[in-house]
C-alpha cells in the first residue's frame, strides 16, 4: 500500500507515489507525473499588505477549476507572520468559501490562532473537510478541535522528543491522520514509520486507513 504525502512543496523524484504538491495561485501548474495532484492557496506569509493580493485571488479563483487541484491551500492564520491580522482573515475566509463552492477542502496553515479557526469553524459550518497541515498542537487544544471534526496532517515533528503533539498522539484518531513532508527533502514512509511505532500498530494498516482517509477526503 502506498504512503500518501498530502503536502509538499517537492514532486517524488520516483513515479507511481501519490502526493499533494503545494502551489501558490501565482505558479505554473504542469502536469505531474502519475499520482500527483496539487493543492493550491495563498500562504499568509505571503499575502502583503498591498493590493497585489487581488490578483492573486482571481488566478486562485481560476487555479481551484483545475481537475489535478483537489484541495485548496495552503491559507489560514499565523500571527508570526508580518501581514495584518484583519486582512489575513478576509483572504483566509475567501479560501473557506471557495473550497466550499468548489467541494474541495481545505489545507490550513495555523501558528498561534487554534481558538480563532475554531470559531470560523463554528460560524462558518463547512461542508468540506478541513485539514490542519504540520500539526503541532498539546492535548489540550487536540481535544478542542477533535470536537469540531478537524483532520490532522503530521510531519517531522514528530520526530522530537520535547514536542507537545508526541503526547497528544494517543488522542488522535486513525480515520483522522494524514502525513506530509511539507518542506523537508526525504520521503513520506519515514513519518508513517515513526507514527506506526509511537501508536503500536503495523505499516500496513497505518498505509490502509490512510488511504481510505484519502479517497473519503480527497476523492469527493
Amino acid at each position: 500500500m502506498p504512503c500518501i504525502d498530502i503536502h509538499t512543496h517537492y514532486a517524488p523524484d520516483e513515479d507511481g507515489n501519490l502526493f499533494i504538491k503545494n502551489i501558490s495561485p501565482s505558479d505554473i501548474a504542469i502536469n505531474l507525473q502519475p499520482g500527483g495532484f496539487y493543492s493550491v492557496g495563498l500562504h499568509p506569509w505571503f499575502i502583503g499588505n498591498n493590493h497585489n493580493h487581488k490578483d492573486q485571488l482571481l488566478e486562485l479563483d481560476h487555479k481551484v477549476e483545475l481537475p489535478e487541484v483537489i484541495a485548496v491551500g495552503e491559507c489560514g492564520l499565523d500571527k508570526l507572520a508580518n501581514t495584518e491580522t484583519q486582512l489575513q482573515l478576509e483572504i483566509f475566509i475567501h479560501h473557506l468559501e471557495l473550497a466550499e463552492k468548489a467541494n474541495k477542502p481545505l489545507v490550513i496553515h495555523c501558528v498561534k490562532a487554534y481558538n480563532e479557526i475554531s470559531h470560523l469553524k463554528r460560524k462558518m459550518k463547512p461542508k468540506v473537510p478541513w485539514i490542519l497541515h504540520g500539526y503541532s498542537g498539546n492535548e489540550f487544544i487536540t481535544k478542542q478541535l477533535l470536537l469540531l471534526d478537524f483532520y490532522f496532517s503530521l510531519g517531522k515533528i514528530i520526530f522530537d522528543e520535547q514536542a507537545q503533539v508526541r503526547k497528544a498522539l494517543p488522542l488522535i484518531p486513525a480515520d483522522h491522520v494524514f502525513f506530509e513532508t511539507d518542506e523537508w527533502k526525504q520521503p513520506v514512509d519515514l513519518v508513517y514509520k515513526e507514527f506506526a511505532r509511537l501508536k503500536g500498530i503495523s505499516l500496513e494498516d497505518l498505509s490502509e486507513q490512510v488511504m481510505w482517509n484519502f479517497r473519503q477526503v480527497f476523492i469527493r
